[in-house]
């Protein structure tokens, strides 16, 4: 651990992102100790102590669901129920078509007659 004082306004830390007060000191990592002085952010301190600062990492509070033989039924049924629709819709499609050119061929006949 490093004890650094801060000289920038902007400096935020920590899981929560607290801001950080210019002239203050704070004991943190050497590593972020490091980075913080070379860009000119902080300064190392003599202070005797300074307010410690914990970098922590959150992790996924619940596991990955372990159960894919469930999922993969799950997504084979609903493929299952598309493909079906699907077929349902091209079938739809092609009753309209075909009364469609019905109908364009009984005008068609229907104005040869008028002529």
């Amino acid at each position: 651990m490093a004890l650094v004082k801060v000289l920038a306004a902007n400096i935020f830390a920590g899981a929560s992102f607290q801001k950080l007060e210019a002239g203050q000191s704070y004991d943190v990592n050497d590593a972020v100790a490091e980075k913080w002085i070379a860009s000119g952010k902080a300064e190392k301190s003599t202070e005797k102590k300074g307010e410690k600062l914990v970098f922590e990492v959150a992790t996924p509070s619940a596991p990955a669901s372990s159960d894919t033989k469930a999922l993969q039924d799950q997504i084979d049924a609903l493929t299952k129920a598309a493909e079906e629709a699907e077929a349902a819709h091209a079938e739809a499609i092609a009753e309209v078509t075909k009364r469609a050119e019905e109908a364009e061929a009984a005008l068609a006949a229907a104005t040869k007659k008028d002529k």
